[in-house]
Protein backbone atom coordinates (compact mmCIF):
# COMPACT_ATOMS: atom_id res chain seq x y z
CA UNK A 1 0.00 0.00 0.00
CA UNK A 2 1.46 3.28 -0.94
CA UNK A 3 1.48 6.78 1.25
CA UNK A 4 0.26 9.63 -0.06
CA UNK A 5 1.50 12.63 2.15
CA UNK A 6 0.00 15.98 2.88
CA UNK A 7 1.16 17.79 -0.05
CA UNK A 8 0.13 15.49 -2.64
CA UNK A 9 -3.15 15.22 -1.11
CA UNK A 10 -3.52 18.88 -1.09
CA UNK A 11 -2.05 18.65 -5.34
CA UNK A 12 -4.51 16.17 -6.16
CA UNK A 13 -7.42 18.86 -4.63
CA UNK A 14 -6.23 21.36 -6.95
CA UNK A 15 -6.22 19.22 -9.82
CA UNK A 16 -9.84 18.13 -9.05
CA UNK A 17 -11.15 21.31 -8.16
CA UNK A 18 -9.49 23.72 -10.57
CA UNK A 19 -7.92 25.16 -7.78
CA UNK A 20 -3.77 26.67 -7.07
CA UNK A 21 -1.58 24.12 -5.65
CA UNK A 22 -0.95 26.90 -3.27
CA UNK A 23 -4.71 27.62 -2.19
CA UNK A 24 -5.25 23.86 -1.85
CA UNK A 25 -2.29 23.36 0.38
CA UNK A 26 -3.68 26.37 2.87
CA UNK A 27 -7.20 24.43 2.31
CA UNK A 28 -6.43 21.24 3.33
CA UNK A 29 -4.38 22.73 6.67
CA UNK A 30 -6.94 24.95 7.54
CA UNK A 31 -9.62 21.27 7.49
CA UNK A 32 -7.01 19.90 9.58
CA UNK A 33 -6.64 22.61 11.94
CA UNK A 34 -10.68 22.87 12.08
CA UNK A 35 -11.30 19.61 12.99
CA UNK A 36 -8.99 19.54 15.65
CA UNK A 37 -10.29 22.91 17.20
CA UNK A 38 -13.92 20.58 17.35
CA UNK A 39 -12.52 17.90 18.75
CA UNK A 40 -10.21 19.67 21.44
CA UNK A 41 -13.57 20.98 22.17
CA UNK A 42 -14.86 17.39 22.98
CA UNK A 43 -17.49 18.23 20.06
CA UNK A 44 -17.67 14.85 17.67
CA UNK A 45 -17.28 15.68 14.15
CA UNK A 46 -19.61 14.16 11.47
CA UNK A 47 -19.51 13.77 7.75
CA UNK A 48 -22.82 12.41 6.33
CA UNK A 49 -21.53 9.28 3.71
CA UNK A 50 -17.67 9.27 5.13
CA UNK A 51 -17.93 8.98 9.01
CA UNK A 52 -17.35 10.53 12.38
CA UNK A 53 -13.72 11.96 14.27
CA UNK A 54 -14.05 11.57 18.31
CA UNK A 55 -11.29 12.04 20.56
CA UNK A 56 -11.51 8.98 23.22
CA UNK A 57 -9.64 8.62 26.53
CA UNK A 58 -7.42 5.64 26.20
CA UNK A 59 -7.39 4.30 29.91
CA UNK A 60 -4.13 3.28 31.81
CA UNK A 61 -2.72 0.32 30.92
CA UNK A 62 -0.19 -2.24 31.78
CA UNK A 63 2.64 -2.79 28.44
CA UNK A 64 6.15 -4.70 27.83
CA UNK A 65 8.47 -2.02 26.39
CA UNK A 66 9.19 -3.57 23.03
CA UNK A 67 13.02 -3.44 23.34
CA UNK A 68 13.47 -4.67 26.61
CA UNK A 69 10.59 -6.78 27.73
CA UNK A 70 10.67 -4.97 30.57
CA UNK A 71 6.86 -4.50 32.18
CA UNK A 72 6.20 -0.92 31.97
CA UNK A 73 2.40 1.24 32.54
CA UNK A 74 1.28 3.23 29.74
CA UNK A 75 -0.60 6.42 31.04
CA UNK A 76 -3.86 7.54 30.46
CA UNK A 77 -4.16 9.31 27.12
CA UNK A 78 -6.61 10.79 24.34
CA UNK A 79 -6.22 9.63 20.86
CA UNK A 80 -8.51 10.34 17.56
CA UNK A 81 -10.67 7.80 16.31
CA UNK A 82 -12.45 7.82 12.80
CA UNK A 83 -15.34 5.62 12.65
CA UNK A 84 -16.17 4.73 9.31
CA UNK A 85 -19.64 4.81 7.40
CA UNK A 86 -21.18 2.07 5.59
CA UNK A 87 -21.59 4.24 2.98
CA UNK A 88 -18.04 4.51 2.54
CA UNK A 89 -17.09 1.15 3.31
CA UNK A 90 -18.99 0.18 0.82
CA UNK A 91 -17.90 2.35 -1.88
CA UNK A 92 -14.80 1.37 -0.96
CA UNK A 93 -15.32 -2.81 -1.45
CA UNK A 94 -17.08 -1.32 -5.03
CA UNK A 95 -13.62 -0.09 -6.34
Amino acid sequence: METVNKKEFACKIAEKGGFYKKDAVKMTELFWETLLDYLSEGKKVNFYGIGHFELKTVREKEARNPKTGEPCIVPEHRKVKFYSSETLADRIEAE
